[in-house]
């Protein structure tokens, strides 16, 4: 990979990751209060429950970037090359 290629790389996981876990808290704090207003009629521990759903696929989203990243800096330092390099340390 290309110098500046990683570096765009790196910055676009680390925006990412920023990304996920700012919707993610969103969703986890204010979505059930959110589609509760919204459908009115729907019950408030639903709404809630929908919020916490979507929060969760964010920060798995988010932890995956990270670990995307780091797979990125340690290629960067001459780390394992593959997966099966990593575990096998």
């Amino acid at each position: 990979m290309q110098p500046s290629t990683r570096a765009m790389a790196m910055s676009l996981l680390r925006r990412a990751i920023w990304l996920c876990f700012a919707v993610a808290g969103l969703a986890f704090l204010f979505g059930g209060e959110i589609i509760s207003a919204i459908a009115g009629t729907t019950d408030r521990i639903f709404a809630a429950m929908v919020g916490f759903a979507l929060a969760l696929p964010c920060v798995l989203l988010g932890i995956l970037a990270i670990l995307a990243k780091n797979r990125l800096e340690e290629r960067e330092m001459g780390g394992p090359k593959s997966l099966g390099e990593a575990l096998r340390k």
